[in-house]
C-alpha cells in the first residue's frame, strides 16, 4: 500500500530554490520581450501599411497554430541541424517570446482599436508627433482596457515555462522530474511543483487586480469602468 509522505522529498529539496528562481527568470524576461513584441506587432497590425498588416497577421496567425512545444524544438534542435546552436535557456527563452508574442500582439491590437478615431485625430490636430499620441494619449487608456488579458496571458507564460524541461533548462518541472525518479514519489512531487505554480500564478493574478485598480483610478470619471 502507497503511503503519501511529502517529508520524503526534504533531501531533495536542496535545488528547489535555485529552480523557482530561474523559472522566474525565464518568465519574467519572456513577458518583457513578448509585450515589447506585441507591442510591435500590434502597430504593424493597425499600419496603414498593407506590407506591414501582412507581415503581423502572418507572425500572429503562424505562431498562434504551433504548439510551444515544437516551437521549442523547432529552436533547440531545428537551428542546431542548420549549424545554429542555441543553448537550452535561450532557446525556451526565444520560443516563449516568440508564442507569447502572438497572443500579445492580438491583446494589444484589441486595445489599440478600442481607441476612438476621434482621439487620433484631435491629439494630431495639437501638433503631436507619433511617438507624443502614443505614449501620451493611446497607451495610457490602451493598458487600462487590456491589463486583464495581459495578466491572464503573463500566468500562461510562467505556466508555459515548465516546457523548457524537455531541453534540459534547470526550472522547476525539472526538478519535480528528477526528485521523482529519485524518490519514487512521484506524487508528492507533482502535487509539490503544482502548488509553487499555483502561488506564482496568484502572485500574478493578485498584481494584475492591484494594477488594475491603480489604472482605473488614474482614468478620468467619464471612462471608468
Amino acid at each position: 500500500m502507497y503511503e503519501f509522505n511529502l517529508a520524503g522529498l526534504l533531501p531533495y529539496t536542496g535545488p528547489l530554490p535555485r529552480a523557482i528562481v530561474l523559472t522566474l527568470w525565464l518568465s519574467t524576461l519572456s513577458i518583457l520581450l513578448s509585450v515589447a513584441v506585441g507591442v510591435l506587432g500590434a502597430l504593424c497590425r493597425t499600419s496603414t501599411s498593407l506590407i506591414l498588416r501582412w507581415i503581423g497577421g502572418a507572425y500572429v496567425e503562424v505562431l498562434r497554430n504551433i504548439p510551444l512545444l515544437v516551437v521549442i524544438y523547432l529552436i533547440f534542435f531545428g537551428l542546431a541541424q542548420v549549424g545554429l546552436r542555441v543553448d537550452g535557456f535561450n532557446s525556451a527563452l526565444i520560443a516563449l517570446t516568440l508564442n507569447a508574442g502572438a497572443y500579445m500582439t492580438e491583446i494589444f491590437r484589441g486595445g489599440l482599436t478600442a481607441i476612438p478615431r476621434g482621439q487620433y485625430e484631435a491629439a494630431r490636430s495639437q501638433g503631436m508627433t507619433g511617438y507624443q499620441l502614443y505614449r501620451y494619449v493611446v497607451f495610457p487608456q490602451v493598458f487600462r482596457i487590456i491589463y486583464a488579458p495581459l495578466g491572464n496571458l503573463m500566468i500562461g507564460i510562467v505556466i508555459g515555462s515548465s516546457l523548457a524541461s524537455v531541453i534540459g533548462v534547470e526550472e522547476v518541472t525539472t526538478w519535480m522530474r528528477r526528485a521523482g525518479d529519485e524518490t519514487f514519489r512521484y506524487m508528492e512531487s507533482f502535487l509539490a511543483v503544482g502548488v509553487i505554480y499555483v502561488v506564482l500564478a496568484q502572485t500574478i493574478n493578485i498584481g494584475r487586480i492591484v494594477t488594475g485598480r491603480w489604472l482605473l483610478s488614474r482614468a478620468p470619471i467619464g471612462h471608468r469602468r
